[in-house]
């Protein structure tokens, strides 16, 4: 591929490194977003677990505290209350961070579709000037049209 610089100042490869530099971005951004999201996950998944084992203990402390057949099953349905409410908190936690990725994920989009479309503009109006010069010199500074002589 060659690019040629009409004397416009604009060169074709320079819009094609523009716009890979852009999709690198982007790509950079994902892998950061992801990271995050993987190291939240495995942040809450491991606090999560480390507070079921807590009530777990707590649990069968009541169990051995307990004599009595209602005590027992008493016991057990704290349990499992507890158990449901920690489920159910860390469902919504895990929804605020969807929530929040996903906002981030729009805002990212956004930018890079902006920034795609400043550059398409920039190319392409390099290119009509490009094009009205072509045409500039085909007809001539006269308005008539110019042909080559044979030679």
């Amino acid at each position: 591929m060659h690019d040629h610089d009409l004397g416009t100042g604009y060169v074709p490869h320079q819009g094609i490194a523009q716009l890979s530099h852009s999709l690198e971005q982007s790509l950079d951004q994902g892998r950061t977003l992801l990271a995050e999201m993987t190291r939240f996950t495995k942040d809450e998944s491991m606090r999560f677990a480390h507070m079921q084992l807590e009530h777990a203990d707590q649990a069968f402390a009541h169990f051995r505290d307990r004599q009595d057949l209602a005590g027992l099953i008493g016991a057990q349905q704290e349990w499992f209350k507890g158990m449901m409410h920690d489920y159910a908190a860390q469902s919504l936690r895990y929804a605020e961070m969807f929530h929040t990725m996903t906002r981030h994920v729009q805002s990212h989009v956004e930018n890079a579709v902006s920034e795609l479309r400043d550059q398409a503009e920039e190319n392409l109006t390099g290119l009509d000037r490009e094009v009205a010069d072509m045409v500039d010199v085909g007809h001539g500074t006269t308005g008539e049209q110019v042909h080559p002589q044979a030679g």
